[in-house]
């Protein structure tokens, strides 16, 4: 590839979008451990109210409501999340991505994100995709917006930035 490759497109944020993205970046919840904290919110409310530990109830049945809140906060995750997505202010808005010898970035209104390719960790491929890992964050690309020389690009650069590390 040429050093001076530069590849720009556009794509919509829309429900589709952020499916894709939810479901190439999100970990996946572990039975017990993703519901442990609602578990001690519950065994903490009742021990509340069977020993009789405050004058009223009311905080022993705050802790088992919160605990039913918990819960269902990790079963409908990804739900909930699309949700927030699709009403927040970015649904709709287009995304100008560019991809350079210098690395990515993004256009979306008035916020510009630029990810140089030395402060990429990791480069996680899967089969929709291109998933990013900057430290403790995830960055994904889609590739339903990259042709195939773009995707080859961006594979390459990532290679050379790594071996330039090492």
């Amino acid at each position: 590839m040429p050093k001076d490759f530069c590849f720009t497109t556009e794509y919509t944020l829309d429900k589709a979008f952020f499916a894709e993205c939810y479901d190439q970046t999100s970990r996946p919840t572990r039975f017990p451990k993703s519901y442990l904290k609602g578990a001690f919110f519950l065994i903490f409310g009742v021990v509340l109210l069977k020993f009789s530990l405050l004058p009223n109830s009311y905080v022993g049945w705050f802790f088992i409501v919160l605990s039913i809140v918990e819960a269902c906060s990790v079963y409908f995750k990804r739900s909930w999340w699309l949700w927030r997505q699709t009403f927040s202010m970015s649904n709709g808005n287009k995304v100008v991505f560019q991809a350079d010898c210098n690395g990515v970035s993004y256009k979306s209104g008035s916020n510009t994100r630029s990810i140089s390719w030395h402060d990429i960790d990791q480069l996680e491929q899967s089969d929709l995709g291109f998933i990013l890992h900057i430290g403790k964050q995830r960055q994904y690309i889609s590739k339903s917006c990259l042709n195939d020389e773009a995707i080859t690009f961006i594979v390459e650069q990532q290679a050379v930035a790594k071996t330039h590390i090492n």
